[in-house]
């Protein structure tokens, strides 16, 4: 197995325990599943580094859990205030899994409060709920969108007056905006379509398949991007060089993917296709002149 940092390692044995009782086998086999070994010689030396930092560790019945850490969370009462009305408005999305998630990120973030003001969120908790914030423009289209759009079907959607087939949605919100990310059939790429602009939202019962994606684009990293580089969402490693990763990517947005990889500079270069090859190189070249003038 590869080498791990001491601190990776005392950081992932402190997430895996806060809250969460495992035992001395449980915790050895779920670092071996990230490729991390670890003896119990060494488990009982990280033991003694959570308590002499203050970590109050706890066992019960053959399992250890940290059940307090000696720092917290400085929260005001408007932080509490905006907290419970953010649990709230929360409540209304549409998407179960979303609103699980929101409450388990909010429960996280009281967990490492000053337990003693716990009661100022579930006043403002109670108070927020007589809160009625605007209808949420959008909930009826995306609702409409993900209905239509299960498993990858197709879906037809009358856009800025054209009407597009789209498949394999998903949603993005930036610059105070709602965009519906998808496969244009049509074009056979990846388009970001503003949600105010759809006007119509048709069902067909025909599925995308495989032959319908686009080319992926593929690209080499080098130098400090191998260690520090992290795969945005649809991108995988390829080949791994002895100087270079190769990724492919083909999710993203182009004209985001060749911006983001246009920050990387000479550490980074385009291979396929020869479509993007050339688009990079295209843009590439427009940066190069403004730079000159």
């Amino acid at each position: 197995m590869k080498k791990i940092d001491t601190s990776y390692r005392i950081m992932k044995i402190f997430k895996m325990l806060y809250n969460n009782p495992r035992t001395i086998n449980e915790i050895i086999n779920a670092l071996q599943t990230d490729n991390i070994s670890i003896n119990k010689e060494t488990l009982a030396k990280y033991f003694k580094t959570f308590k002499e930092s203050g970590c109050e560790i706890k066992k019960s019945k053959g399992r250890y859990s940290i059940e307090s850490i000696p720092f917290t969370l400085n929260l005001s009462d408007e932080d509490y205030y905006y907290l419970a009305i953010f649990v709230n408005l929360g409540s209304k999305l549409y998407d179960e899994s979303m609103r699980r998630d929101l409450t388990s990120a909010v429960e996280k973030i009281l967990s490492l409060a000053n337990r003693c003001s716990f009661d100022e969120y579930i006043k403002n908790q109670d108070k927020s709920v007589k809160i009625s914030p605007e209808p949420f423009i959008y909930k009826e289209k995306i609702s409409r969108l993900i209905k239509y759009g299960y498993e990858n079907s197709k879906v037809k959607v009358l856009y800025k007056d054209k009407k597009l087939t789209v498949s394999h949605i998903s949603f993005k919100y930036c610059d105070n905006a709602v965009y519906l990310h998808a496969f244009n059939e049509d074009t056979k790429k990846y388009e970001l379509m503003l949600l105010s602009a759809i006007n119509e939202i048709y069902s067909t019962p025909e599925i995308s398949g495989k032959s319908a994606f686009a080319p992926c684009t593929v690209f080499e990293i080098k130098g400090r991007l191998i260690k520090s580089y992290t795969l945005y969402e649809g991108e995988r490693v390829i080949q791994v060089k002895e100087d270079a990763l190769v990724i492919s990517n083909n999710y993203e947005d182009k004209a985001e993917l060749y911006k983001r990889l246009l920050r990387y500079g000479t550490l980074c270069k385009i291979v396929s296709t020869n479509e993007d090859v050339e688009r990079f190189k295209q843009m590439l070249d427009k940066v190069e002149g403004a730079l000159l003038r």
